[in-house]
């Protein structure tokens, strides 16, 4: 039985994918998905003569009747339509044949050419304003067409290595410390062996920690060069919009002086 409690990470099963589709919309029972449902005129029940309450009541069995399967052959056709419709996913998503929740056809291209998330499509599909999109595509394009699209994946994957290698040791040397205390501390044969294999674990991560240091410095120096180069490209090209930012920003500013002195001279 499928309890909200209970971890639902296997999207393989039904009840998970439904489950995590609920907890999108802030919903942890049956009943508060049957009443959404009613609520959006989405009633995928057979009799349109039920009240409200007997109309919700019929869902919410249902309904709880889905979050106990773990395959979808019991799944009627008209909460497959209702299930899509309100939570806006693809029926494929839903009978697990695809880990892409979007109906969007471009979407879902976009994330199968690529291999890129769901979140992160919809990120550069997005509706935004005019302007701010323009310098949002223009930025990821740079970057995109930079070295960067392999420098900064490659460093940072250098980085996870030799900093997993440096706690390794760490821990090795906590681990003897760990053990020489339960073992006689008086006795020097014990203090000399901890010793040993702390400086041993030590020379071993200090080189770790050399890399981890100078794979993240090559990064910055790599990131700063580009967008010290962006921006050179930048300000030239839209020298306009810089200037009216700049003077609109500085009338306000001269503007909110001046308020402000006129409200000091009042109390005078």
């Amino acid at each position: 039985m499928a309890f909200k409690s209970i971890n639902h990470d296997d999207e393989k099963i039904f009840y998970n994918r439904l489950w995590k589709l609920m907890e999108e919309r802030n919903l942890s029972t049956a009943r508060e998905l049957a009443q959404a449902l009613y609520a959006e005129e989405i009633v995928p029940v057979g009799s349109a003569s039920e009240d409200e309450i007997s109309i919700i009541g019929s869902m919410t069995r249902r309904i709880q009747e889905h979050l106990n399967l773990e395959g979808t052959d019991k799944l009627q056709g008209r909460y497959v339509k209702a299930y899509c419709d309100f939570f806006g996913c693809s029926a494929d998503y839903l009978f697990g044949l695809s880990s892409i929740k979007s109906e969007n056809p471009d979407v879902i291209r976009f994330c199968e050419a690529t291999g890129l998330s769901e979140k992160s499509v919809r990120r550069l599909i997005e509706d935004l304003p005019e302007d701010i999109k323009r310098d949002l595509v223009g930025f990821w394009s740079n970057v995109l067409e930079s070295n960067l699209f392999y420098e900064v994946p490659l460093e940072f994957h250098q980085m996870c290595y030799e900093l997993g290698q440096y706690r390794i040791a760490q821990d090795q040397i906590k681990a003897i410390n760990m053990a020489a205390k339960k073992m006689d501390n008086s006795d020097t044969f014990v203090d000399t062996w901890r010793a040993m294999m702390e400086s041993n674990y030590l020379k071993e991560a200090q080189p770790h920690e050399g890399s981890y240091h100078m794979h993240l410095n090559e990064l910055l120096v790599n990131v700063t060069a580009c967008l010290e180069n962006w921006v050179d490209e930048y300000v030239p090209t839209h020298k306009k919009e810089i200037q009216q930012y700049f003077y609109g920003d500085l009338n306000k500013r001269l503007q909110e002086s001046y308020d402000e002195f006129l409200k000091t001279t009042q109390f005078e």
